[in-house]
């Protein structure tokens, strides 16, 4: 019998992470703690049973189950390109000494690409000097208009050094020449992510760095090996939202966005060499940690021992018992999409024309405002729904499905329950994960957005019974509500507000078989603490009255 109280106590008392020298090695949105899913897949499944991730994404759920200690199967599906390049390439298994060997003599071949970041040093005069970045300001979306600073390094000094741009260092920032690796594909238009008619991969890297990029693929591509050319593709790939146009703090997640103002170019060959060993580490992390004997296989059929997987390039939606037989997994572990927060598809447009790998636009569940897209609210639900009934006939009967959410909005709670209700997946509990970056929406809006994640624990159950109690009395409700509120509030003297979400209030309010009809009252559960508790705006934290706790 598993102990979903046991799983939520370790989950509380550890700190969450998904730093580690496998996910170091990429980039990919929305990557969950491998620290949390290896919890899961301990409490929650044994030797030799197969784990799921319909919505696969950076892979996580996969390759945590195949570590040798844990002899676990894993199917994960994906409808794009780039997270199944990701995965099998870190999963495949090969001669790390050789590979290691390979990369590091790529990693000193291209560093004769610097000579166009060579510049003067303003202090030594050497010629040698190499750039690191480049501030500059544009004009418009294509052309440089002034050249702000330079940072660069020279031999005669352990600092970073900065200087105003040559002549010469203009001429080379503008380097141009045509492009024989990279696709020059029309940006699908959409405002939200700053992509606009007419636009391509050239608007949003600097004329020198894709040239640059460009002589690394020509390169790559006359590796012969396929496992090592896949290599070093995937460190192309781990770079490419680094090396395009930044801003000075380099913290957009946004892959198709760049500023106008205080732009930073950043020199290529540096961070490829850097990818490079973090890319090695990654793959003797993989040779030591993960099952020795793991085989890929083309078919669930085919899953026999631990240590064995089956990647599907599929949507969710379409996945039936010919492809996933019937009650075939013990445990799914997924982190859905989530309406239109991240775009996934569309950010897929930044990887293909270096790579080459497709996406998939027509089959994705996601709300997008891009014009030709057509992807709407009640288009994801519906999809939702249809994706959430094949996951649970996946499902064994009494087995869970843990699923990575985060929404402050009651509506998006109740659609969701109703969905999991008609799936067979009867809500259990949830625990909160706290994250130790805020996003730019907490830090704006702390009160009513969500930092860090919930993890919601479903059970396959062929008998739920959807409780929607109807309110004669919202007051007396909102008590109740607040009770729950204050307990969590009582055990450190304050609580944030996805605290209260996620250990115990929003629990409380499913039980209670009324969250259909707060959802009809509230758009948020912050109105009710507003009635009884105090909202410190600096720190973040609801507090008790002040007489209560002085």
């Amino acid at each position: 019998m598993k102990n979903i109280e046991i799983v939520k106590e370790r989950i509380a008392n550890i700190v969450a992470t998904n730093k580690n020298d496998i996910y170091n090695s990429h980039l990919y949105w929305s990557q969950k703690p491998y620290n949390i899913c290896d919890i899961l897949i301990e409490e929650l499944t044994e030797e030799g049973d197969v784990i799921f991730d319909p919505f696969m994404g950076s892979g996580v759920t996969i390759i945590e189950s195949l570590k040798s200690n844990y002899k676990r199967k894993a199917i994960g599906c994906d409808i794009n390109e780039v997270p199944i390049f990701i995965v099998t390439t870190l999963l495949d298994k090969y001669n790390v000494n050789k590979v290691a060997k390979y990369i590091n003599n790529f990693s000193e071949e291209i560093k004769g690409l610097n000579y166009l970041y060579k510049t003067n040093c303003k202090y030594c005069n050497s010629e040698e000097a190499i750039i690191d970045k480049v501030i500059f300001d544009r004009d418009n979306w294509a052309e440089v208009g002034e050249i702000k600073e330079i940072y660069y390094k020279c031999n005669c000094s352990t600092k970073q050094l900065k200087k105003a741009a040559a002549e010469e260092d203009k001429l080379k920032f503008n380097t141009t020449n045509n492009l024989h690796n990279i696709c020059l594909n029309e940006f699908i238009e959409n405002s939200r992510l700053a992509a606009y008619k007419g636009e391509n991969i050239q608007n949003i890297f600097t004329k020198r760095n894709i040239f640059i990029l460009d002589n690394i693929l020509g390169k790559i591509n006359n590796v012969e090996d396929d496992k090592i050319n896949n290599c070093l593709r995937f460190i192309v790939l781990s770079i490419l939202h680094s090396v395009k146009i930044t801003d000075i703090k380099s913290n957009s997640q946004w892959p198709l966005w760049t500023p106008k103002q205080n732009c930073v170019e950043k020199n290529v060959i540096t961070i490829f060499n850097k990818k490079c060993s973090k890319f090695i580490k990654a793959l003797m992390l993989c040779n030591e940690e993960l099952y020795e004997n793991r085989r890929r296989v083309t078919s669930v059929d085919e899953l026999n021992d631990g240590g064995e997987y089956l990647i599907i390039k599929e949507p969710i939606q379409n996945i039936n018992s010919e492809i996933i037989n019937k009650e075939s997994v013990t445990l799914i572990i997924t982190d859905p999409p989530y309406l239109g927060q991240v775009l996934y598809s569309e950010y897929m447009q930044l990887y293909k024309p270096f790579l080459n790998l497709e996406f998939n636009l027509e089959d994705e569940i996601v709300v997008s405002t891009a014009p030709s897209r057509n992807k709407t609210e009640d288009d994801y639900y519906g999809l939702m729904q249809t994706a959430f009934i094949n996951i649970s006939q996946t499902l064994k009967n009494d087995g869970y499905m843990c699923m990575y959410f985060h929404d402050s909005n009651l509506k998006v709670w109740n659609k969701l329950i109703e969905i999991m209700n008609n799936s067979n997946l009867e809500y259990v509990t949830q625990v909160h994960i706290k994250k130790s970056k805020s996003t730019l929406k907490n830090i704006l809006s702390p009160k009513k957005s969500l930092n860090g994640d919930a993890l919601l624990f479903f059970k396959k159950s062929n008998s739920i019974k959807a409780q929607n109690r109807i309110i004669n009395d919202y007051n007396e409700i909102d008590k109740e509500i607040n009770s729950v509120a204050r307990r969590i509030i009582l055990e450190k003297g304050y609580a944030t507000t996805p605290e209260l979400y996620d250990n115990g209030v929003i629990e409380f309010i499913i039980n209670e078989g009324i969250l259909n009809a707060m959802s009809n009252q509230y758009k948020d559960l912050t109105e009710i603490f507003e009635k009884e508790f105090l909202w410190d705006s600096e720190k973040g934290i609801w507090i008790l009255e002040r007489t209560e706790h002085m």
